[in-house]
């Protein structure tokens, strides 16, 4: 990592409330607040923590380019046909402009920040072993260690090689330690042990710790306000570490452990992650849960949510500035659309479009957390990850026709449209979540439709695999 993505300083700010609340985070300078000072408390700790949270929103990450924008751009969501700009050119895969370069580059810098702030958080915890203590150290640990792994994943599968083809390729590194020397890059395959390190050493630590394993979820505030241990979908809690576990084992091709994490997941999904009922999405409601908030596993909580939705969707944008299929949304729900509840409530017309526009993270009129919530890992996904890998034809297919019969949609009689129904799913189900590029990546899908180019594009390692910032490989 280089020098630039280094020098951010410790992410501080003071904790009021619960999860929810605006204050918490500011990015200072490192003499602003000591190290020592930060860290020389419980509280400290917490608020180092809840920053790194609260970060994962920005525009680089999950507010922006890891959600909406960029891998969104790259999986062809949109049709840019009628837009000139930079933005059009990156959905050829055209990596060298300065629009490019720069978008990529906030990636990896703002990622390796937060990976740099995990590491100082870390640092102090083997120091202060007198201060955090107890179940309070194990899970403040856990979830540290799991942010870590989260962040390399998605560095790791945005930047890295087609794992399928050439896994032992130079890849990214992996830093665990808060340091100004640039690490190795090291091969892909070695960076998914140490993922899986990181995420196992986070499991065994929050397995006897993390509240979310009694008493689930529980989104709502606590007792005494603090909510230290409540709104536990918004953090890396037990569960989501799983399912983290199993997208990574997928990813890397070992399918019988993929297969065991995701079953370890969905054991509990009646219990603690149910299916969001069809009147609260469809039923006429006021204020429908678009994001299907039941079914989350980890979440960012963005205060300003809304945001997303006028900057990329607004039908009050300029035309050529709004992200959308235009009328190309077939494309993507090929079938039975008007009973999807994906579609209806998401996909709106406006008067000044002839197409619609997508409504996922426009504010809705409720005092519900779910109108601030930003989806990183969902039960669904780990539906599919069964249906992908599971031997047992029968077990596939019923996995599949569980969330088909919880979006509304006729279930497979056979499995002669299995793999066919999974991929056709990863389109609808995780629009505006960022994960589809990555699923392309990783099945080496051969060629992608651009509505924005009106043809095929034959995809290949110059356009799955993101360069490295010149930030990173000039240092090297």
């Amino acid at each position: 990592m280089n020098l630039k993505s280094l020098v951010f300083g410790i992410l501080i700010c003071i904790l009021f409330g619960s999860f929810g609340c605006e204050s918490w985070l500011d990015v200072q300078p490192e003499d602003r607040v000591t190290d020592e000072q930060l860290f020389s408390d419980v509280q400290g700790f917490r608020t180092a923590l809840n920053g790194i949270y609260v970060e994962l929103s920005s525009g680089s990450l999950y507010g922006g380019d890891l959600l909406v924008d960029g891998v969104e751009v790259l999986a062809q969501r949109y049709d840019f046909s009628d837009n000139t700009s930079d933005i059009s050119r990156l959905c050829t895969y055209n990596y060298t402009t300065d629009y490019a370069k720069n978008k990529f580059e906030g990636v990896w810098e703002k990622a390796y920040s937060l990976i740099a702030n995990c590491n100082k958080l870390l640092e102090y915890a083997d120091k202060k072993q007198d201060i955090l203590i107890g179940d309070t150290r194990d899970l403040i640990i856990g979830e540290t260690k799991a942010l870590r792994a989260f962040l390399h994943f998605d560095l790791l599968r945005l930047f890295g090689p087609i794992y399928a083809t050439n896994f032992s390729d130079e890849s990214i590194p992996y830093n665990v330690k808060y340091s100004i020397s640039a690490t190795s890059l090291l091969p892909a395959n070695e960076v998914v042990e140490k993922i899986l390190a990181d995420l196992d050493e986070a499991e065994h630590l929050l397995k006897n710790v993390d509240p979310i394993i009694e008493f689930g979820p529980q989104n709502s505030d606590s007792e005494d306000g603090l909510n230290y241990d409540t709104f536990r979908t918004q953090r890396l809690n037990y569960y989501a570490v799983k399912a983290l576990k199993a997208r990574v084992y997928l990813y890397a091709g070992n399918t019988e452990e993929a297969y065991k994490e995701a079953k370890a997941v969905v054991a509990v999904q009646e219990q603690w992650f149910p299916w969001t009922p069809y009147q609260e999405i469809m039923g006429g409601t006021k204020a429908p849960d678009r994001i299907f908030s039941s079914e989350l596993l980890f979440s960012t909580y963005n205060n300003s949510r809304e945001d997303i939705f006028t900057k990329y969707f607004s039908p009050e944008l300029d035309p050529a500035a709004v992200y959308a299929p235009k009328d190309n949304l077939d494309g993507f729900f090929v079938q039975e659309r008007d009973k999807d509840y994906r579609y209806n409530p998401i996909w709106l017309s406006a008067t000044s479009r002839d197409y619609k526009c997508f409504h996922k993270y426009e504010n809705v009129d409720t005092d519900s957390p779910m109108t601030h919530l930003v989806p990183l890992i969902r039960i669904s996904e780990m539906f599919y990850i069964i249906a992908e890998t599971a031997t047992d034809e029968r077990e596939a297919l019923a996995a599949l026709n569980t969330v088909l019969y919880n979006r509304g949609l006729t279930e497979l009689e056979d499995g002669n449209r299995l793999s066919e129904t999974i991929a056709e799913e990863y389109k609808r189900e995780f629009w505006g979540e960022g994960q589809l590029f990555f699923y392309y990546k990783r099945k080496n899908v051969p060629s992608l439709y651009s509505y924005t180019a009106g043809e095929d594009i034959e995809m290949d390692a110059t356009k799955y695999v993101v360069p490295l910032p010149l930030s990173e490989t000039d240092f090297r």
